[in-house]
C-alpha cells in the first residue's frame, strides 16, 4: 500500500472532506488571483498605450493649431485600422508578427527622417499620426486578443476601461493645450524630432518586450551587417543626423532686419525675442538628442552584457596547475573568460584565462599593477577593469604594464594549460604585496 494511502486512512471521512474542500479553494483562490492580475494588466496596457498615443497627438495638435480637427479625426481612424488589421489577420503567423515588429521600430525611424521635409502643410503631422500610431495600435489588439484567448471576453471590459480613462486624459489635455503655447518651443521639423525620441523612450514594445526599441534596431542592423561596431556605428548615425540638422538649421536661421531702426533699445528689444526664440526651440532639440545618446548607450550595455564567471577552484598537482579548456563548462575559443583559484597558506589566488582574437591562450593574475585588486569583467571583445572601468582589448591581455591583467607564463599541452604554482605565488607578491 503506497504512503498516501496509508496517510489518507489515519484520517476520518468527514477530515478528508474538509482537506479537499480547502485545497479546491485554495486553488480556486490562486486562479482568481491570476485571472484579476491578467485583467488589470489588460487594463493597464491599454490605458498607457492611450496615453502615449494622446501625448503625440496631443503635440501635433499644438504645433498646427489650424489643423487640429483633422489631426484628431485621422488619428481616431488610424487607431482604429490598426486594430482591424488584427482582428483581420488573426491569429498572426511568426512572419506576420516579425513584420509588426519591424514596421514599428523603422517607422520611429522615418518620424526622424520626416523632419528634412515637414512643414505647415497637414500632410506631415497626419504621416507622423499614421507612423507612431498604427503598427503600436496593431500590436496592442494582439495582446488583447490572447488575453481575451485564456480568460475570456471579459478582457475587452477591462480594456474598454483603459481606453475611455485614456480619452478622458486626452480630453482634458486638449482643453488645457492652449495654456502651454506649444508654438513657441516647437517649430515642424523640431516636433518630429521630439516625437520621434519619445517613441524611442516610450514606444509601445515595452508590454510585449523587455528589450528597448534602439536595441531591437541595433540587433536587426547587426544581423544585416554581421558586425556589432558597424550596426552601432549606423544606428547611431540614423539617430543622431536628423536632430543635428534640424539644429543646424535652427541655428541659421537669419537674425532680424535692424537696419532701419534707429532705436537702439528696439533694436536690442528684436534681437533678444530673436535669441529667446533659438532658445526655446532648440531645448526640444537637444532634450531629444540627449534622450538618443542615453539610449543608444543602454542599447550598447544591452548588446554587450557584462560577464563575470565565479572563480572555479583547482587544485595543483605538485607545482603544477593545469587547466582544462575544454571541459562541461565549454570551449576556450568561444572567446569568453574563465576565472580560476587555488588556496596556498590560507590566501586565494585568483587567475584568468582566455583565448586571443590570434587565437593564443593567455593567463593573467585577476588584478592589475596599478589598481587594488577588484578584478575583471568581460564585455564583448573587452575586459573591464572593475576598479577604473578601463576598458582593454582581448588582443592586449598577456601583455604587461597599465591596466593590463598581470601576466603569468604558462605553456599549452593539448586541450590543458599548465601553470607553475610558485611562479604565480612569486608573480602575485611582486606586485599586491603580502
Amino acid at each position: 500500500m503506497n504512503s498516501s494511502k496509508l496517510w489518507e486512512q489515519s484520517f476520518t471521512e468527514q477530515e478528508i472532506k474538509v482537506r479537499n474542500e480547502y485545497l479546491l479553494q485554495c486553488d480556486h483562490n490562486t486562479t482568481h488571483k491570476i485571472h484579476t492580475t491578467t485583467f488589470m494588466t489588460s487594463l493597464y496596457i491599454t490605458l498607457r498605450e492611450i496615453i502615449e498615443f494622446s501625448l503625440i497627438v496631443l503635440l501635433l495638435v499644438g504645433t498646427y493649431k489650424d489643423h487640429s480637427k483633422i489631426l484628431i479625426t485621422s488619428s481616431v481612424l488610424i487607431f482604429i485600422t490598426g486594430l482591424i488589421i488584427t482582428v483581420v489577420n488573426y491569429p498572426l503567423t511568426t512572419s506576420l508578427e516579425q513584420t509588426y515588429s519591424t514596421a514599428m521600430l523603422y517607422s520611429f525611424v522615418a518620424i526622424l527622417f520626416l523632419s528634412f521635409m515637414a512643414d505647415h502643410k497637414v500632410i506631415y503631422p497626419i504621416v507622423c499620426v499614421m507612423l507612431a500610431l498604427l503598427a503600436p495600435s496593431a500590436q496592442l489588439m494582439a495582446v488583447l486578443i490572447v488575453n481575451a484567448e485564456l480568460l475570456g471576453n471579459s478582457v475587452y471590459i477591462y480594456s474598454l476601461l483603459g481606453l475611455l480613462a485614456g480619452a478622458l486624459f486626452f480630453m482634458v489635455g486638449k482643453r488645457y493645450l492652449p495654456l502651454l503655447g506649444l508654438g513657441q518651443y516647437f517649430k515642424t521639423d523640431g516636433i518630429m524630432i521630439f516625437i520621434a525620441a519619445f517613441c524611442f523612450l516610450f514606444g509601445g514594445l515595452n508590454e510585449f518586450n523587455s528589450t528597448s526599441v534602439i536595441t531591437l534596431i541595433q540587433k536587426g542592423m547587426n544581423e544585416v551587417l554581421d558586425s556589432p561596431r558597424l550596426a552601432m556605428a549606423v544606428t547611431a548615425l540614423l539617430l543622431f543626423i536628423p536632430p543635428v540638422f534640424v539644429f543646424i538649421r535652427l541655428l541659421l536661421t537669419p537674425e532680424p532686419v535692424t537696419e532701419g531702426i534707429e532705436i537702439k533699445a528696439e533694436k536690442r528689444k528684436m534681437l533678444s525675442i530673436y535669441i529667446d526664440e533659438l532658445i526655446r526651440k532648440g531645448t526640444p532639440l537637444l532634450l531629444a538628442f540627449l534622450v538618443s545618446i542615453v539610449l543608444l548607450h543602454t542599447a550598447n550595455l544591452a548588446m554587450n552584457p557584462l560577464f563575470d564567471p565565479e572563480p572555479i577552484p583547482v587544485v595543483a598537482d605538485g607545482e603544477d596547475i593545469a587547466i582544462p579548456l575544454k571541459d562541461s563548462l565549454g570551449d576556450i575559443s568561444e572567446g569568453r573568460i574563465r576565472k580560476y583559484s587555488f588556496r596556498h597558506m590560507g590566501r586565494v589566488y585568483r587567475l584568468l584565462v582566455l583565448q586571443r582574437p590570434d587565437s593564443r591562450v593567455v593567463a593573467a593574475l585577476d588584478a592589475c599593477e596599478i589598481c587594488p585588486p577588484a578584478g575583471y569583467v568581460q564585455r564583448g571583445e573587452h575586459v573591464v577593469c572593475k576598479y577604473c572601468s578601463t576598458p582593454l582589448p582581448l588582443q592586449s591581455i598577456g601583455q604587461p604594464g597599465g591596466c593590463n591583467p598581470i601576466p603569468v607564463n604558462s605553456r599549452r599541452d593539448g586541450n590543458t594549460l599548465v601553470m607553475n604554482r610558485s611562479e604565480i605565488i612569486d608573480t602575485h607578491d611582486k606586485w599586491l604585496g603580502d
